[in-house]
C-alpha cells in the first residue's frame, strides 16, 4: 500500500510539467530557424512561468539549449549546412570570452543579470525590426572578415547572461564569402552557440552553485524529462524551416518576439525582492 502511494505521488510529480513538451517544440523551432539562442525564450519560461530562482533559471536555460541545438546540429550536418572554417575561426574567441563571462556570475546580483538580459534582448529586437523591416534595403558586399571583437563580446554575454552570441555573430557570418546561403549561416551559428553553450554550462558549476542544484534536483529532472525530448524534436524541424525562410521575414518576426520577452523580463526584474 505504501509503495502504491509512493508510485502515485511519483507519477503526479513528473507529469506536473507536461505542458513544457509542446512549448519546448515551438521554442526550439523559433530559435533554430532564426539562428538565435533559445535561452531568449526559456529564461522567461523558467523565471516567470515556473518561478525558478534566477541564477538556476539561467543555468537551466543553457542546459536546455544543449539538447535543442545538439539536435539542430545533427540535422544541419545531414543537410551539409555547417561551414567548418567559420566555426573554427569564431570558436577561437567565443570560448575564452564565455569562460570570462561565467566567472562574473557568482558575484553578480540576480536582479542585475535579469536587467542586463532584458536590456540586451530589447535593443537587439528593436534593431532587428529597424534593420530588416524599416530601413531601406541596402546591398551588402561579401567579405572575408572574421569579426573578432564582436565574437568576444558575444561570447562574454553568453557566459554572463546566457544570450547574445547568435544575434551578434550571425549578421557577419551571413555575408562571408565562404558561406553559401542563409541556411548555412544559421547552421554554422548554431554549431558555435552549441559548443560555447556547453562551456558556459560547465563553468557555472561552482561548488556552491552545485549544492543549490542538488537541492532542486528532483524538480529539475521533472522539468527536463519533458523539455529535453521536446527541444530535440524542434531541433530537427528548425533547420528545415531555415532553408525556406527569407532573412528579412525571419529577423523581423524574431525582433517582435524579443521585444515582448524583454518587457516580461523587465517586469520580473523590478518585482524581484
Amino acid at each position: 500500500m505504501i509503495k502504491g502511494k509512493y508510485t502515485f505521488r511519483f507519477m503526479i510529480e513528473y507529469f506536473t510539467y507536461w505542458y513544457l513538451f509542446p512549448v519546448g517544440i515551438i521554442i526550439a523551432i523559433l530559435a533554430i530557424s532564426g539562428g538565435i539562442s533559445g535561452t531568449n525564450f526559456w529564461i522567461p519560461v523558467y523565471l516567470i512561468w515556473l518561478k525558478i530562482e534566477p541564477k538556476t533559471g539561467f543555468w537551466l536555460a543553457l542546459l536546455t539549449m544543449i539538447f535543442g541545438f545538439g539536435s539542430g546540429i545533427i540535422k544541419n550536418l545531414k543537410q551539409k549546412t555547417i561551414n567548418g572554417y567559420i566555426v573554427k575561426q569564431y570558436l577561437k574567441i567565443t570560448i575564452p570570452a564565455a569562460i570570462f563571462g561565467t566567472l562574473l556570475v557568482p558575484v553578480a546580483p540576480a536582479k542585475s543579470l535579469i536587467i542586463a538580459f532584458a536590456s540586451f534582448v530589447f535593443l537587439y529586437g528593436s534593431f532587428a525590426i529597424w534593420r530588416y523591416g524599416i530601413k531601406p534595403k541596402e546591398e551588402v558586399e561579401e567579405h572575408e572578415t572574421v569579426y573578432w571583437v564582436t565574437a568576444a563580446i558575444a561570447g562574454f554575454l553568453k557566459g554572463l547572461i546566457a544570450t547574445g552570441l547568435g544575434k551578434l555573430i550571425l549578421p557577419g557570418i551571413i555575408h562571408h564569402k565562404k558561406v553559401q546561403n542563409y541556411a548555412e549561416a544559421v547552421g554554422s551559428t548554431i554549431f558555435i552557440i552549441f559548443i560555447t553553450n556547453i562551456i558556459a554550462v560547465l563553468f557555472r558549476l561552482t561548488p556552491s552553485f552545485m549544492s543549490v542544484l542538488q537541492m532542486q534536483a528532483t524538480n529539475i529532472f521533472a522539468i527536463m524529462i519533458w523539455v529535453a525530448p521536446a527541444v530535440f524534436i524542434g531541433g530537427q524541424i528548425g533547420p528545415i524551416i531555415a532553408r525556406k525562410l527569407s532573412l528579412k521575414h525571419a529577423r523581423v518576426y524574431v525582433g517582435l518576439l524579443l521585444i515582448f520577452v524583454s518587457a516580461l523580463m523587465f517586469i520580473r526584474a523590478f518585482t524581484l525582492i
